[in-house]
C-alpha cells in the first residue's frame, strides 16, 4: 500500500517565536516544514530541534531573485507543490513617530508588506499545483490587533498589518477560484523576542499586557488550516474591542488611544 506523502508547509520568520513554535506544531503534526528567515544561525538552531521534517533556508525575502531561488528549492525538495504558507516574518517598532528614522521606517514598511506580497506572488505556482493535485492548500497571514485601528506609537507597524488585513482580504476573494483560501490571524501583544526591545515600554504594551505566548498563536494558525474566520481576532477582549470601533463615533477610539497612549 502506498503511503500519502506529508503535507508540505513554508514559514517565514521561523527562526524564533510565532514562527519557530507555528513550525514546532506542525511538525509534531507529521507535516514537512520549510524553515524560512534572514538569520542563518537561528534556523539551524531550530531546524537542529525539530529534526529532519524541518528544512532551513536562509532567505531575505525582500529580494525577488532570492525568494524566486527559494520557491526553486522548495518545489524540489516538496515534489513541485506547497500546501501551506505561514506569512509570519515582520519588524516592529516602538515610538513617537517623529523619533523613528527613514531607514527604519522603510525597513519595516519592506519586510511587513513588500516582502509578504513577494513570497506570496512567487509561492502561487506551488500552492495551485496542490490545488490541481486535490489539496486544500492555504496561507495565513499575520495581522495584528493593530490593524483594528491606528495605534499611536506603533504608527507604520500598524499602518503595515492594516495592508496585511487589507491584502488578506483582497487575494480570498481573487484565490477562492484557484483552490487556495486566504485568511489572517490578528493576536494582540505577544510574549516573543520582538517585544524584548524598545517595545516593551509602549504605554498600550504597559497598559494592556501581553497575555498570549508565541504558542497561542500558533495554535491559532494551526486552527485556521482547517477554516474559521477571514480575520482571526485571538481574544474576546480584541473581539469586543473591534466591536466598540465599528459601532462608537470614530472621535471616540481616537479620544481612548490617546489617552492610553500619552497623547
Amino acid at each position: 500500500m502506498m503511503m500519502n506523502k506529508p503535507r508540505f508547509a513554508l514559514v517565514t520568520g521561523a527562526g524564533s517565536g510565532i514562527g519557530l513554535a507555528t513550525a514546532g506544531r506542525l511538525v509534531k503534526a507529521g507535516w514537512r516544514v520549510a524553515l524560512v528567515d534572514v538569520n542563518g544561525e537561528a534556523l539551524a538552531r531550530a531546524a537542529a530541534d525539530l529534526g529532519p521534517a524541518s528544512l532551513p533556508f536562509t532567505c531575505d525575502l525582500s529580494d525577488a531573485a532570492a525568494v524566486e531561488a527559494l520557491m526553486q528549492a522548495i518545489g524540489a525538495a516538496s515534489g513541485g507543490k506547497l500546501d501551506l504558507l505561514v506569512n509570519n516574518a515582520g519588524l516592529l517598532w516602538s515610538g513617537h513617530f517623529k523619533d523613528q528614522t527613514p531607514q527604519s521606517i522603510a525597513r519595516i514598511t519592506t519586510v511587513n508588506t513588500m516582502a509578504l506580497a513577494i513570497c506570496t506572488r512567487l509561492a502561487f505556482p506551488l500552492l495551485k499545483a496542490s490545488a490541481d493535485a486535490g489539496g486544500k492548500p492555504v496561507v495565513i497571514n499575520l495581522s495584528s490587533a493593530s490593524a483594528a485601528a491606528g495605534i499611536p506609537s506603533l504608527a507604520i507597524y500598524s499602518a503595515s498589518k492594516f495592508w496585511v488585513r487589507g491584502f488578506t482580504e483582497a487575494l480570498a476573494v481573487e484565490w477562492r477560484g484557484q483552490g487556495i483560501a486566504v485568511r489572517d490571524v490578528m493576536p494582540p501583544f505577544v510574549h516573543t523576542p520582538m517585544m524584548a526591545g524598545n517595545a516593551a515600554a509602549n504605554p498600550f504594551h504597559v497598559r494592556l499586557g501581553a497575555n498570549l505566548s508565541a504558542d497561542d498563536v500558533a495554535r491559532s494558525i494551526v486552527s485556521s488550516i482547517q477554516g474559521g474566520p477571514l480575520h482571526r481576532y485571538m481574544t474576546l477582549q480584541l473581539q469586543f474591542t473591534r466591536l466598540l470601533i465599528a459601532l462608537l463615533p470614530g472621535s471616540w477610539t481616537r479620544r481612548a488611544l490617546s489617552a492610553i497612549g500619552g497623547y
